[in-house]
């Protein structure tokens, strides 16, 4: 799944190297190897996307900003032109056989004190930028050059416990590209720095829709005054009229259903029936069916390019109050500590159990849920499976006549085997 930043970037196509110091909040150790070059890419439906976050002094355009030198920072729109003719000269990206150049969508920097560079603490100026690449059909194939590269020679890192020392090569580049979930290596180096990724043949299958989540809304109606009123008085004509005129009364009947139907949509009165009538229609079967379809899709969220749109997206499915205790507990999972920081991807998300019961004299239910994450760890120059396993304890009610999860208590989180060829 994984994205970083304090509210993560999550791509379908990522060019991962290097785990990440830009989030860890304690010292980290100077034998903690780091190269601070992030590049992430993902490639959605009519564009391609990439997020460069790098050392200001590894990037020429910005080289002249240093940490602590109290000056300015430049704005997107006075940088805009150099870096993208930099990053176009020296990253070019093809798209279908054609070269097609970045588009900044923001620039941003962030002050690091002590962080491992090459093996040695520093301070540094982190840039973030945001490039956009449009796709105007199909894509088939792209290719990556790739032009910022380090010293030619390895770098010799001692282990924390000093017993033995490690060489780093930070010009090769074992890199994932995630497309539709799906995790394909990629592979650069200062030698061959040029690799081209192809879409996966065609296979010609049914189409499958994919349901939207609908958890609950108000069901409108109409009272059809005017209709009503015609059948009333044809009614009250019909009973009034003499006996024996049975052919002048089944003339009123016909006569009084054709105009009711006719005026049925006009003056119409809506109505709608109370979201708590309609909670009450819920049992626990669907209730357990209609949690996961939510709970999937706090994940998802995080697949959202900027901040505003996880929060709006995690809007849909989590009541107002829990958006953002839900945001840090879901994106700390995302920045393994354990692991030196790494950045960890979601694959896919796999619910083991899950069982509701209605809370006691309430429309609200109460969610017991067991599943487990697959993804992968990015570490510099490599990446790995990781899986997690979670039980926790959530409330799903009804907020603004949608059902959503109202309340979560994780309770159980562990690592576990990586299923084989997940």
């Amino acid at each position: 799944m994984l994205k970083l930043t304090k509210k993560p970037f999550i791509p379908f196509v990522v060019l991962a190297f290097l785990f990440i110091s830009i989030f860890l909040t304690s010292k980290l150790s100077a034998h903690t190897f780091q190269t601070n070059l992030y590049p992430d890419i993902e490639l959605k439906k009519d564009h391609l996307v990439i997020e460069l976050w790098i050392a200001t002094f590894l990037f020429p355009p910005l080289e002249d900003i240093n940490y602590g030198d109290n000056k300015p920072r430049p704005t997107l729109d006075k940088s805009r032109e150099q870096i993208e003719s930099f990053f176009n000269s020296n990253c070019p990206v093809y798209i279908n056989g054609k070269k097609v150049p970045p588009n900044t969508q923001w620039l941003k920097f962030e002050e690091m004190e002590e962080v491992s560079h090459l093996g040695e603490n520093a301070d540094l100026t982190m840039a973030k930028m945001l490039f956009h690449y449009p796709a105007s059909e199909e894509v088939r194939n792209i290719k990556f050059g790739w032009g910022l590269w380090f010293t030619d020679q390895a770098i010799k890192v001692e282990t924390e416990n000093g017993e033995e020392t490690i060489s780093h090569n930070p010009n090769i580049l074992d890199m994932l590209i995630f497309v539709g979930g799906e995790a394909h290596p990629m592979y650069l180096t200062k030698e061959e720095p040029e690799f081209t990724w192809h879409a996966p043949a065609r296979i010609i299958t049914d189409n499958v829709e994919i349901a939207s989540i609908e958890p609950i809304k108000k069901v409108n109606a109409g009272i059809p005054i005017i209709s009503i009123c015609v059948l009333v008085i044809g009614f009250f004509l019909t009973i009034t009229r003499q006996r024996g005129k049975t052919f002048l009364r089944l003339s009123i009947i016909i006569s009084s259903f054709i105009v009711a139907f006719i005026l049925r949509n006009t003056l119409v009165i809506e109505t709608s029936q109370s979201s708590e009538t309609l909670a009450k229609n819920l049992d626990s079967s669907s209730a357990a069916d209609l949690f996961t379809k939510l709970h999937r899709s706090i994940y998802r969220a995080f697949e959202s390019e900027s901040e505003d749109a996880i929060y709006n997206n995690l809007a849909k499915s989590v009541s107002q109050k829990l958006i953002g205790p839900l945001y840090e507990e879901v994106y700390q999972s995302l920045i393994l500590r354990d692991e030196g920081g790494a950045i960890s991807r979601i694959n896919r998300v796999d619910y083991i159990e899950v069982n509701a019961i209605r809370i006691e004299n309430s429309n609200d239910f109460k969610i017991y849920c067991k599943w487990q994450v697959h993804g992968n760890v990015r570490h510099w120059g490599h990446s790995h499976k990781r899986s997690n396993e979670y039980e926790a304890d959530y409330t799903l009610s009804v907020e603004n006549d949608l059902w959503k999860i109202a309340s979560s208590s994780v309770n159980l989180q562990k690592r576990v085997a990586s299923p084989n060829g997940k």
